[in-house]
């Protein structure tokens, strides 16, 4: 009798381990995936803060695609808007909010929520890490349901596009947030929401 229960645990832990590791290729495949064409139009670009090159991917894409509205959420509260943008126009200064309350990728998403309310946003440009993305993606889409993200993921300059990226610090962030993912789903999934 125990060496049948240890071989059907044996045979559900490597059965487990499998699921989990086509998992996280396949996490890996989405993260590494999104595609966007600036030259489609998006109401608004919001930037999630927290990695290099986020603010100024999104300022740009704001620029070139005659955005009406910019939201940078998860704003220091110590930082002014003209510490982030010394030399821009004030008509593209006005277009742009900080948002200071957002601390995590759900706050993100609560933040978007409140500064969409009153304005005519139906698509927003989303702009953070691309190993950020997918779970990004799903917090936000759970509580803006009428909104339609367009993905624009942030690569830091030294990314590789081949496979040499998985010998490299950002495999281990993908690994990372590839458990975060799975959490939200768990979480989201337990709740029912």
């Amino acid at each position: 009798m125990t060496k049948k229960l240890l071989n059907l645990a044996i045979y559900f832990s490597s059965l487990a381990f499998m699921l989990w590791m086509i998992g996280l290729v396949i996490f890996c495949l989405y993260a590494l995936s999104f595609k966007y064409a600036p030259e489609k139009h998006s109401d608004a670009v919001v930037v999630l803060t927290g990695g290099t090159n986020r603010i100024k991917t999104g300022l740009d894409l704001m620029q070139k695609t005659n955005a009406e509205y910019m939201l940078i959420s998860g704003v220091n509260k110590e930082v002014s808007q003209n510490e982030l943008f010394p030399n821009i126009k004030n008509e593209d200064l006005s277009k742009i909010t900080l948002g200071y309350e957002a601390l995590d990728t759900v706050g993100n998403a609560q933040e978007i929520k409140s500064w969409i309310k009153g304005k005519n946003i139906k698509t927003i440009l989303l702009v953070t890490s691309f190993y950020h993305m997918p779970r990004s993606i799903f917090e936000i889409k759970k509580i803006n349901k009428d909104i339609q993200i367009r993905p624009w993921t942030v690569f830091p300059k030294s990314f590789n596009h081949s496979v040499e990226w998985i010998k490299t610090r950002y495999a281990w962030l993908l690994f990372i947030e590839y458990h975060k993912y799975l959490f939200v789903q768990l979480k989201h999934l337990i709740r029912k929401d």
